[in-house]
Parts: structure tokens; sequence; C-alpha cells
């Protein structure tokens, strides 16, 4: 939600709204907070992790922007919040590097990201460095995920023993769904009638 808007919210008077179209504005009130109380109750991260992210970032112009200098700096240090799905993992001296594909993230029918429908045209992958330890099975290959951390100048990675310069971020934190290639709306809430729940798990980089 925007400044402005929380602006007019807190002080409606003050932006032109007389008493008796308050009296209409405080039901509206009430919804847009419980509206971003929903929200909240979604994100898979603690507030100050979120601190800071854009909110105007596009994957595709990331993606196709070309440096502005030699060492590519014009498109780093952003801090972004991007979802996807695990395509392969590695290991450096640094942690583990994920190359993904990119995926929009959704709140339905369930809040995560998916695959959506359509064809997209274009190549969605880009990579990140964890500076951590994963357990096993959150490495599995289609495993849904989303990543915040910060942008820095495109790397090269082997994809399928193929090497390829890939959009890259220095992660933060990672949350991972335990889905292998399935959609997250595709496992049940609740666990019984031969359902079980869908494993997911929230990791963060300690602080140095």
């Amino acid at each position: 939600m925007s400044m402005a808007l929380l602006n007019v919210i807190n002080n409606p008077l003050q932006h032109g709204a007389s008493p008796m179209k308050l009296t209409h504005f405080l039901p509206l009130t009430a919804s847009v907070v419980a509206l971003l109380s929903g929200c909240a109750a979604n994100a898979p991260f603690e507030p100050e992790v979120l601190e800071k992210v854009s909110p105007t970032f596009h994957f595709e112009a990331w993606r196709d922007a070309g440096p502005s200098n030699e060492s590519g700096k014009s498109d780093a240090g952003i801090k972004v919040m991007l979802g996807g799905r695990i395509v392969q993992t590695t290991k450096n001296g640094k942690g583990l590097v994920i190359v993904a594909e990119h995926l929009p993230i959704v709140n339905h029918p369930v809040y995560g990201p998916t695959e959506g429908e359509g064809k997209r045209l274009g190549d969605h992958e880009f990579a990140f460095l964890f500076e951590g330890a994963l357990e096993g099975l959150d490495l599995m290959k289609g495993n849904r995920f989303i990543v915040v951390g910060t942008t820095t100048s495109r790397r090269p990675v082997l994809v399928n023993g193929i090497p390829k310069t890939e959009p890259f971020i220095i992660a933060d934190c990672i949350h991972i769904w335990q889905t292998g290639g399935t959609e997250i709306a595709e496992f049940k809430e609740d666990a019984g009638a031969g359902y079980s729940p869908l494993p997911e798990k929230t990791y963060c980089v300690a602080k140095k």
C-alpha cells in the first residue's frame, strides 16, 4: 500500500472527507486493514526480511537489461522477492548455487509461485547464491520457492553441463515447498482422506 493511501486512511478529514462521508469511510478503512492482515498472514517471511524490497521490480526487464559498464553493475543492488521452481543445485566454496525458473507469485487459489495458464515466451531462468545449508529434500528439482535477496551482476553457471550467464541474486532468505514438479494448489491444506500436508520451510542466512 502506498504512503499516500495510508495518509488518507489515517487522516481522512485532512484530505477533504466530510464528517458525513467519514461514516462511509470507516467501514472501508476496516476492510483495507483486514485485507492487509490477510496478506501479512500469507507472507512466509518476518517483516524485517521484506524491508526495502522493491515494489516495482520487473523480472523480464532485469533479465533483458544490458550492463551499462564492463563490470555489469547497472542492474545490481536491488532488493527483490522472486518466486520460482528449482532447476538444479550445486555447491561452491560459499554455499549453494541454485538455478531456477522464475514463476509469478499468486494469492489464489493458494499463496505461492505457480506455473499459471498459457505458455510464457522467452527465457525465465535466473540463479542465486544461498550462503548456508538446506536439507536434501528441499533441494529436489521442481520444488517451488520464494527467495528474498539482492541483485548483482550476471554470473556464469553450468546448467546441465552447458555454460550459461544467468541473472544473479545473493539470497538473504528462502522459503521452500517440497512440491517436486507439482503445483502447490494440488496439495490439500489439511492431512487426512489420503492426503498429506505439504512440507515447507524457511531458511535465512546467518547475519554477519
